[in-house]
């Protein structure tokens, strides 16, 4: 599907609003342990200068002629179907899907079209589990009866197929896709299981056990950030044996151009950022401009949305130094009044409001009024209204947890989970996105956007839930009360690890939901859906290792190093 790209680059601030802030060192925190946050690894003087040594041009006309050679591959008459959905899967998992959109929609309506389609899928557990991952994934409606002559009178899978050591981990991932209610949902605690027992008795060799070991200790691939984790499985591709030397050499190839984009895309959001002041002016804050941008590439992983890029690592930037003005930093009342200044969406505000969050405003105010600007030019588009109701919706849910935090009041789960929808910001980077990505914009899904429709409020949820498990600790620490975690061991008396445990399932159960858009025709546009669930895989990205934003870890470190700074 083509997308349109989205817009122009922001307005930024007037330089002279960095002179508006008087006491914005002055730690003020009346009820709250501040966080130690880390300096960003990642200074400005580092972004600029980054920079690979290869000419984008001749990577290109490169790339150009390999891309040929995989389409004449793909359309190749003689390749078998195991063939071809194998193929397929190494495209998709080397980050080269969007090269080859129309090919592989092509092979996937002739596979499903073929007369023995159904007799195909009683060859291979193989075969069939990689089948119906890969439609589900491209919006085919496949149905679970395909796995039906793996299973027994009794609708179980049968217990001979637990020995198929590569037929249990392509069902283990295509499990990964059940909608509610589907009796393929129960092969994946089963088929990791034994995949595990298998693993421990030696009954599979190194180099499967070593495959085996990726899959199950990390994503499953249907939740992760396929481009983002394109490098790691280029480093395994190429100690596979056999592998397509094309796809090898082109996977390289169109990673080394990525990246340079990349890092001119973030050394110009670097200076934007320098230049608007607040990461030096509210030390406070955490400086993470380097992660947000990589949380912007999760989301929009299509290689025409670097406009959209900058547009949503601004308004992430945004948030994350409002999250911590309400978090930590601000009293009760400057938190009411700028709560109220941001509702009125007026400059004549900011006469009310301390010095540090007239600064933060300004940020706001400036950058959002010219996201509007260049939409309503370039597309005559009068979002405005529907931006600024997602910034304030999201600050009257943050001043919500700063009261409850204030007077140490401990909400009903579900009453927390309501509000804490709305302050994960999924409905502001949404809103951003979807006037970013999507060619008609209709009232119904304008809506939704603020109205908790289930695909959204999955989304929100699984958003939620993953932070929540990998910040909760540190925020425990500090006496905070306004968390999911401390909510439901509050309301049910259990452990902490059982709490967790049950936060698993709910994932799985919300993901469940999402999955349906996928194959379902809705209010939403396929663009958007894409970019909603991209949103949920990013938070699984992000938080895999524990807090990877506010408190960085080596883990995720090295991989954003590996994405910026090392080619191939």
């Amino acid at each position: 599907m083509s997308l349109p790209n989205c817009l122009a680059t922001t307005q930024s601030p007037s330089s002279s609003s960095s002179q508006l802030v008087g006491d914005a060192n002055k730690l003020y925190t009346p009820f709250k342990t501040p966080p130690n946050f880390q300096p960003s690894p990642f200074t400005h003087e580092f972004i600029q200068s980054l920079g690979n040594k290869f000419a984008i041009e001749t990577l290109q006309e490169s790339a150009r002629k390999l891309e040929e050679k995989v389409r004449v591959l793909m359309n190749g008459t003689n390749m078998e179907p195991l063939n071809l959905l194998e193929l397929i899967d190494d495209i998709e998992r080397l980050g080269l899907s969007f090269k080859f959109e129309k090919e592989i929609n092509k092979a996937l309506l002739k596979i499903v079209s073929m007369e023995n389609f159904e007799d195909r899928t009683r060859k291979s557990l193989h075969e069939t589990a990689l089948l119906f991952g890969i439609l589900r994934r491209h919006g085919f409606d496949v149905s679970q009866d395909i796995f039906m002559s793996f299973k027994d009178e009794e609708g179980k899978f049968k217990v001979e197929i637990s020995n198929n050591v590569k037929g249990m981990l392509s069902l283990y991932e295509a499990s990964y896709l059940s909608l509610e209610g589907e009796s393929v949902w129960e092969a994946n605690a089963s088929s990791r299981t034994h995949l595990m027992n298998l693993m421990k008795e030696g009954l599979m060799d190194v180099k499967m056990a070593k495959k085996v070991r990726h899959v199950l200790e990390g994503l499953p691939y249907h939740r992760s950030c396929f481009r983002l984790m394109a490098r790691q499985y280029i480093n395994r591709y190429d100690k596979m044996e056999p592998h397509n030397l094309l796809l090898l050499e082109l996977a390289k190839l169109d990673f080394n151009m990525e990246q340079s984009s990349h890092q001119n895309e973030l050394k110009e959001l670097s200076r934007w950022w320098w230049d608007i002041g607040l990461s030096r002016k509210l030390k406070f804050a955490r400086d993470r401009l380097v992660e947000t941008f990589i949380w912007s590439l999760a989301i929009f992983p299509r290689p025409q949305f670097a406009r959209c890029h900058k547009e949503l690592t601004k308004v992430g930037q945004l948030i994350t130094i409002l999250d911590d003005i309400y978090d930590i930093y601000g009293t009760l009342d400057e938190l009411k009044l700028f709560t109220d200044a941001i509702e009125r969406w007026n400059v004549n505000s900011i006469n009310t409001l301390p010095d540090y969050m007239v600064l933060c405003f300004l940020a706001i105010y400036n950058t959002i009024n010219g996201t509007a600007h260049d939409i309503f030019i370039e597309r005559g588009i009068k979002c405005l209204p529907y931006l600024t109701k997602s910034w304030s919706n999201m600050c009257k849910a943050f001043l919500q947890e700063a009261r409850w935090s204030y007077n140490k009041i401990i909400q009903p789960f579900n009453e927390f989970l309501q509000n804490a929808r709305i302050s994960i910001a999924g409905g502001v980077i949404l809103t951003h996105s979807y006037f970013f990505v999507s060619k008609d914009i209709t009232d119904q899904v304008l809506h939704s956007l603020t109205n908790h429709h289930d695909m959204l409020s999955s989304a929100f949820t699984i958003f939620r839930l993953t932070n929540d498990l990998a910040t909760s600790t540190d925020e425990i620490e500090r006496g905070e009360t306004s968390n999911s975690i401390v909510s439901y061991m509050h309301e049910t008396s259990l452990p902490e690890e059982k709490v967790r445990e049950y936060f698993k399932t709910l994932i799985d159960k919300e993901w469940k939901t999402l999955n349906k858009y996928l194959v379902m025709d809705s209010i939403f546009p396929k663009s958007f859906v894409e970019v909603v669930i991209n949103l949920v895989r990013s938070g699984h990205y992000i938080y895999q290792y524990g807090d990877g934003y506010g408190r960085q870890n080596n883990t995720l470190k090295s991989q954003i190093e590996s994405l910026l700074e090392y080619p191939f």
